[in-house]
Order: C-alpha cells, then sequence, then structure tokens
C-alpha cells in the first residue's frame, strides 16, 4: 500500500512540476475561421479574423487589450513600426492602428478589391499588393500614395524588401523585382502557374514557390533562374531559409527541407494533408501547420518529429511563429499559445511542502530591468529549458535583472511554479 501510495504521489508531482513540449498555455476565440498568421510584438499578439475585427491579445495569457472592426474579412499578417500596426481587408483599405489602443491614425482605399497580400515597411514606405493587379507603396507617416505598378494578375503573394528592391509575386506567373524607391522594374522571372507564395531573400537569392510545383531560387541581381526543385503538388506555402538550408510545404502533403547551394534534396516530412503552412525555425526546430489540422514541430537537421500539437478540428493553414518559447498558430476561429519546451530542469526537492499562492509573489510580471520575489521557503530561478539561473533563500528578493536574456523564466518555490517574462 506504502509503494502504491508513493507511485501516486510521485506520478502526481512530475506533472504538476514539469510541462511538457506542446502543452496549451492559452487559446482565444474570434467570432470566425482566421486565416491571417499572429504577429508578435513585444507582449502583445496581433491577429485579424474573418469576423471583420482585428485584435490585440496579451501574448502571455491570451487576454483581450483591444480590437477594432474594419467592416470586413482580414486575412492579411500585420506588419509593425513605431508602435503603429497595419493591415488590409476584403474591402481594400490598408488600415494603420496606434498599436497601444487600436485607435486609427490612417486608412487607404485601393478601391473595391480585396487585399489579401501581407504589408510590409521599408524605409518609410508600406508596401502590399492587391487582387486588382497592383502593387502599391504607401508612406508609412501618412498613407499618402508614393507609386504603384500594374501585374497582369492578382498580387496575393505578399512583398519583400531587400537591397532596395520589392520582390512579390502574381497571378499571371511572374515573380517580380520592383525598385523600392520609384516603382520601376528591375525584372520578372516567368514560372510556370500562379505565384501566390511570398518570396524570401537570402544571400542574393530569392526563393518562392508556384503552382507548377516548383521551388523556385532566383538570382537577385539579374532575375535568373540558379535552381529549380519540382515537388508533387502547388507550392502555396511561402519558403524560409535557415543556416543555408529552405524549408517550405507542398499541397502533396509534404515539408521540404532544400540545400540552399544547389538545390538537391535534404529531408521531406510527410504530413496527413496538404502542407499550405509556411514553416518557421527557431533554434533548430522546424514549425509547419498542415491541412490535417496538426502543428509539427521538427528537427532541422533530419526531419524527424519531436512532437505535434492537434488544432481544433481544422486544418492549418496559416503560419505559425515562434516567440519567447511559446509557438503561436491559429486553428479555425481560435488563436492558440503553445508551450515549446518542457520545464526538464526542476528535478532536485520534490518533497517541499505546497506553498499557497498568495504567499508566492512576483512583481513585475513582464519585467524589464528589476524583478522583485517573495518567498515563504527556498527556491530557484530556471531558464525555460530548465537551466538553473539562481537559488533564493526565503524571503524577500530584488534582483537585477538588466543583463538577463529576453524570454521566459520559471520561479519555482516548493511545489509552486510561475512563469515570468523578460523583455527590453
Amino acid at each position: 500500500m506504502k509503494t502504491f501510495t508513493f507511485i501516486v504521489l510521485f506520478l502526481y508531482l512530475t506533472c504538476f512540476l514539469f510541462s511538457e513540449p506542446g502543452d496549451l498555455i492559452w487559446k482565444y476565440e474570434t467570432g470566425a475561421y482566421i486565416d491571417s498568421k499572429p504577429f508578435i510584438n513585444d507582449t502583445s499578439v496581433y491577429i485579424g479574423s474573418n469576423d471583420c475585427k482585428f485584435y490585440a491579445l496579451n501574448a502571455f495569457d491570451g487576454k483581450l487589450i483591444w480590437l477594432y472592426k474594419s467592416g470586413d474579412l482580414i486575412v492579411t499578417t500585420a506588419c509593425y513600426e513605431k508602435n503603429i500596426v497595419f493591415f488590409g481587408n476584403f474591402s481594400g483599405y490598408l488600415f494603420a492602428l496606434t498599436s497601444s489602443n487600436g485607435m486609427l491614425e490612417w486608412s487607404y482605399y485601393s478601391g473595391d478589391y480585396t487585399i489579401r497580400s501581407s504589408p510590409c515597411i521599408y524605409n518609410g514606405l508600406i508596401y502590399f499588393g492587391d487582387n486588382n493587379n497592383y502593387v502599391y507603396a504607401l508612406t508609412k507617416s501618412n498613407g499618402i500614395e508614393k507609386w504603384k505598378y500594374k501585374t497582369d494578375g492578382a498580387v496575393r503573394s505578399s512583398p519583400c524588401v531587400s537591397d532596395g528592391v520589392v520582390y512579390v509575386g502574381s497571378n499571371d506567373n511572374y515573380l517580380y523585382a520592383i525598385n523600392s524607391s520609384d516603382g520601376t522594374l528591375k525584372w520578372r522571372y516567368q514560372t510556370g502557374e500562379n505565384v501566390s507564395s511570398s518570396p524570401c531573400v537570402s544571400d542574393g537569392v530569392v526563393y518562392v514557390g508556384s503552382n507548377d510545383t516548383y521551388l523556385y531560387a532566383i538570382n537577385c541581381s539579374e532575375g535568373t533562374l540558379k535552381w529549380r526543385y519540382k515537388t508533387s503538388g502547388m507550392v502555396y506555402s511561402s519558403p524560409c531559409v535557415s543556416d543555408g538550408v529552405v524549408y517550405v510545404g507542398s499541397n502533396d502533403n509534404y515539408l521540404y527541407a532544400i540545400n540552399c547551394s544547389d538545390g538537391t534534396f535534404k529531408w521531406r516530412y510527410q504530413t496527413g494533408d496538404g502542407v499550405f503552412s509556411s514553416p518557421c525555425v527557431s533554434d533548430g526546430v522546424v514549425y509547419t501547420g498542415s491541412y490535417d489540422g496538426y502543428l509539427y514541430v521538427l528537427n532541422s537537421s533530419d526531419g524527424s518529429l519531436k512532437w505535434r500539437y492537434r488544432g481544433e478540428n481544422a486544418g492549418i493553414v496559416n503560419s505559425p511563429i515562434v516567440a519567447n518559447g511559446i509557438v503561436y498558430f491559429c486553428s479555425s476561429q481560435f488563436i492558440q499559445a503553445v508551450e515549446t519546451y518542457g520545464y526538464t530542469g526542476f528535478k532536485e526537492n520534490k518533497s517541499d511542502s505546497y506553498i499557497p499562492s498568495k504567499s508566492f509573489s512576483i512583481s513585475p510580471n513582464p519585467f524589464s530591468i528589476r524583478l522583485s520575489i517573495s518567498l515563504p521557503s527556498s527556491g530557484a530561478i530556471y531558464s525555460l529549458t530548465g537551466q538553473l539561473i539562481m537559488k533564493l533563500d526565503k524571503g524577500k528578493h530584488f534582483l537585477d535583472t538588466s543583463k538577463w536574456r529576453e524570454g521566459i523564466y520559471i520561479v519555482k518555490s516548493g511545489m509552486e511554479c510561475k512563469r515570468v517574462v523578460k523583455i527590453n
């Protein structure tokens, strides 16, 4: 009987003290399906929804900070600079809102066409595409149009700007390179089908997918083909480059890892349905969604599965983003925040007595240069990956945290753990 009681107690303490990768931290439900990708800035998550609203949420507990009613569906991913957040909607409006309270700074009307192309910012201008076939450049401060460039198809690809050049795809089958300052064409490259994928640039090469089933690597300087890699399905997914490898999903149900240098195959991972989601790479780990409803987390070195997380009974078509040890993604009408690491370092002192929450205080949270902790018994501070930062005695502690790295830390005392967040 004593042995059985010990086993039950051990399992209880293990579950209580050690969270696992893939544990849900929070989720927030909007009024309709979410097609856009979350954007993270400091302690806030910004996201648009098909309920026509744009949301600002607390990144660490998912609580609503503010919302803005845009008047139509929002499928674009927001961008941010100097306390202003930008996004477009299906009525052809690009909005600029104050990030702290959601107040409208300005809006720009491109015409009665849907904006599916997510905006990006470069040198004081904001760039985006529209279903009216145009690529736009607006002055970021007031929304005044500086130039627009006409393609021969709807622009649903999101622009990428590098070294004074705007790269963007169009449904006329071309990838365009446009001078960012004046909107003149530098070059264009023809693929075999629509280019809905959003390009990315690394080391003088622009990578983009096409509905013709290929991933393309094109030299930025002259627009010539470096190589292309054939998948077995349309490539809606936008590529991501990390450490000499380009990662991209395909409608053939696979996520691919291709060597940037020569376009040779490194590995691929099969999911249960099409991979429309664009991958995200963080700390040697690749995150991507699949239309089978799972978020997949893979080792970047060999494509082996670390873990996966089931979404809200709907395909995950938008892209995940990782910040502060948390992966944020959308499934159905929910935005979800999931743990990326387990608390593997809390293995000592399992016999400590339980400490009520009211006697265990931390402030402020999030913190920047100082942290105040009050403990009724000895404890310790750990990184999110379980590395011991410092041990603490019983009592009040006033810590200088100015040299700590940004991220999530765990304060443990007795059986209780609390998460605190370091920001700049």
